[in-house]
């Protein structure tokens, strides 16, 4: 099963907090085994309740919460974007929604080269 969005935000944010699946899963009284299936994109349709749930042991930022809401809608979004997104908190999610709706021909632009081609757009350059 191919890394998806979501879980790659759900597991570099528990990692960040250094908690284990048992320990996440304890505090948000989400069982274990469905965190992990979260996390490696097994499954791929939680409801913003139970994410509310982890997000509160998280103890994420607004926009971090924001972008991790947001990918419960669009799971697939790039893993190296929302890894992206995650750690450089200048980016806000208009811009981070956008690059990861975004479709190019032929090369892929990496994260950083996606989200200054997002600003530019929306700065009218």
């Amino acid at each position: 099963m191919p890394d998806l969005g979501l879980g790659t935000a759900l597991r570099k944010l528990r990692e960040r907090r250094t908690l284990s699946l048992r320990e996440m899963s304890q505090l948000s009284e989400v069982d274990h085994t469905y965190v992990h299936r979260l996390e490696t994109g097994e499954k791929t349709n939680p409801s913003v309740e139970l994410v509310s749930k982890l997000l509160k042991v998280l103890k994420t930022s607004e926009r971090e919460a924001s972008i991790v809401k947001w990918l419960i809608d669009h799971p697939d979004a790039n893993p190296e974007l929302v890894e992206f997104g995650l750690d450089d908190d200048t980016v806000t999610l208009e811009e981070f929604s956008m690059a990861a709706g975004s479709r190019h021909r032929g090369v892929r632009l990496g994260p950083a080269k996606l989200i200054d081609q997002v600003r530019r757009v929306l700065n009218g350059e």
